[in-house]
């Protein structure tokens, strides 16, 4: 017993086998290639995205006018996502910058080049936060298969890791930032503030997503996203929120070994997404000529 007793403390001191830390810029980027995969449709109940990472939740919303704007109005719906779309769109901005002045392409060559290498930028940061996310490695392979509403339902059940509140440091002072203030949500964040470390899985929605404040005219909207994925995930697929947010509050829990992919009954959705994101075609055979780091799949 007391052999075992020491093992147990060995393996729980193991770095190797801890959990990462999710951070704020983890969940912008999570955030912004939910975007890039999905674009539900509530009236006709359909994804209207191509489900595959090309950024075109930036580059061809509204026929590409609103690239400067980032895109979908979706990609400023909060600090964290806001704050990883200007820094896409900053890099966009210079490389094509840098093109145009070498003189040796067209304002299309230009554009066509630095998305290219937006895309390649945000893919890197997609495969570190996806890591850190699941605690597992990013897939190695590709699906040539549409997105599906059980792995939209998957990323709306990791909610639970949103932070209501972060710290920030505004006006020499530590503040409290209420995330789902839609007067703060075009708040372009710090590196050191992207850097601060989230509540992990805990099986809960913060409190600030209970009630959050959209507003209209003449009056604002109150919504509850809890409630808002609970419905979808009961209408468009075979789960249950409350089971989900139950399982991830346990591997929350769990001390070490365990990825969030296989230690959840829903995990592996999330590893098909994400291999169907990096696909080099779309669903209908075309390639997908701006992911040039995509994998050849069939």
């Amino acid at each position: 017993m007391k052999i075992l007793s020491v093992l147990l403390l060995l393996l729980c001191s193991l770095p190797a086998f801890a959990k990462k830390p999710i951070r704020v810029v983890d969940v912008g980027v999570m955030g912004l290639a939910s975007h890039d995969l999905f674009q539900w449709n509530t009236a006709t109940r359909e994804n209207e995205e191509n489900g595959r990472f090309d950024l075109s939740t930036i580059f061809d919303y509204a026929d590409g006018t609103r690239i400067h704007q980032g895109g979908n109005p979706k990609n400023s719906s909060n600090a964290a996502v806001y704050s990883i779309t200007q820094n896409l769109v900053s890099f966009y901005a210079g490389k094509k910058a840098a093109l145009l002045m070498s003189r040796t392409v067209t304002e299309e060559q230009a554009h066509i080049i630095a998305r290219q290498q937006t895309v390649a930028f945000f893919m890197g940061m997609v495969k570190e936060s996806y890591e850190r996310f699941t605690n597992a490695r990013f897939p190695d392979y590709a699906l040539a298969q549409s997105v599906t509403d059980d792995e939209q339902g998957v990323m709306r059940a990791l909610h639970d890791i949103l932070p209501g509140k972060i710290y920030v440091n505004r006006n020499l002072a530590r503040e409290v930032f209420e995330v789902t203030d839609y007067r703060l949500a075009m708040t372009q964040l710090s590196p050191t503030e992207m850097m601060k470390t989230v509540k992990f899985y805990d099986g809960q929605y913060d409190e600030e997503y209970l009630h959050v404040v959209v507003p209209g005219f003449p009056d604002p909207t109150i919504i509850n996203l809890q409630a808002i994925d609970q419905g979808f995930i009961a209408e468009q697929t075979n789960y249950n929120l409350d089971d989900m947010l139950a399982e991830l509050k346990f591997y929350g829990q769990f001390p070490f070994f365990g990825n969030l992919v296989h230690f959840t009954s829903f995990g592996y959705h999330l590893e098909n997404l994400f291999a169907k994101g990096i696909c080099n075609k779309y669903v209908d055979g075309s390639p997908n000529t701006w992911n040039t780091v995509a994998v050849e799949c069939y």
